[in-house]
């Protein structure tokens, strides 16, 4: 019976790791909201729509749990997923990258006529942004989603099947994560797993997470929060309103750009870019067992 819980070499199976990591996220996560919704009579202890609701979010448990994992139990430094010292560079690059991503989105589908700004460009609402929803849906959401998908998963999952299979199951596996979320179709589920692609290629290209961090993070903050369109089906205020007209196929519906296939178009250009380059290059670099290294 062994031999279905570790494979040849004695680890235990990645399918069970994972099975056990998640359900350690989502008993954390109970366990934690639980506590932040006791009522003592008719009044709640916090303020469920203040910054409690960060603390409610499971991207901080993802966090802690896949840190305890990797530190305590694997017993590796965080390096090896991918979380080695700041990298100010790249993070830079990498959240100019997802502002100038998002917005080509928006200036092709505004060329088209499926997009339209309400109101002044010159008269940007500061006063309607929600900072505990910037801190869940951009700066959470963008650290904590690449730190278990781009930084553990991939890296467990390199190990037992090789970087081709990590990176695509990982993918597909990011893309299933938000098939709850409103408005989920193909075309936004396709999207995903295409913009996962070029985060695992980022990762694997700088040999840490914090280009992909940012390129995350800066994709949901200018998608949300700068021109107020939808985020995976999560509509927030932002400094600026941009209203999405025409066939849904164009704008995305209730999921947002993410479900356009304007999307899909410039991210299959952009990734068959990425890998054209990488194909001229002989080094990639990817993620090992006790950090970073370069494949000749």
């Amino acid at each position: 019976m062994q031999f279905l819980f570790r494979n040849r070499n004695g680890q235990l199976r990645a399918g069970w790791e994972i099975l056990w990591v998640g359900g350690a996220i989502a008993l954390l996560t109970v366990i934690v909201s639980f506590g932040l919704s006791l009522r003592v009579g008719s009044t709640g202890l916090f303020d469920p729509d203040g910054w409690v609701r960060v603390f409610k979010s499971t991207a901080i448990y993802s966090f802690i749990v896949v840190c305890y994992t990797v530190r305590i139990i694997h017993k590796r430094p965080l390096s090896s997923i991918g979380l080695s010292r700041p990298d100010g560079k790249r993070f830079a690059a990498g959240f100019a990258g997802g502002a100038l991503l998002l917005s080509s989105v928006l200036l092709v589908l505004w060329g088209l006529g499926n997009a339209v700004v309400q109101g002044e460009w010159s008269q940007p609402r500061f006063g309607q942004l929600d900072a505990a929803d910037i801190v869940i849906t951009a700066l959470l959401a963008g650290i904590c989603e690449e730190v278990i998908f781009r930084g553990y998963l991939q890296h467990l999952l390199s190990s037992r099947l090789g970087i081709p299979a990590a990176v695509g199951l990982t993918s597909i596996l990011f893309s299933l994560a938000h098939m709850a979320n409103p408005g989920y179709s193909w075309i936004s589920g396709l999207n995903i797993v295409i913009i996962a692609l070029i985060f695992s290629w980022v990762t694997l290209r700088t040999g840490n997470l914090y280009a992909a961090m940012a390129l995350h993070i800066s994709w949901n903050l200018f998608q949300g929060y700068i021109y107020g369109v939808a985020v995976s089906g999560n509509t927030p205020k932002g400094i600026y309103s941009v209203s999405l007209q025409g066939n849904e196929l164009l704008t995305g519906g209730k999921f947002g750009l993410e479900g356009s296939l304007v999307t899909t178009l410039i991210l299959v250009i952009l990734y068959t870019a990425l890998l054209l380059l990488s194909s001229g290059k002989r080094g990639t670099r990817i993620q090992g067992r006790e950090g970073s290294i370069r494949i000749r």
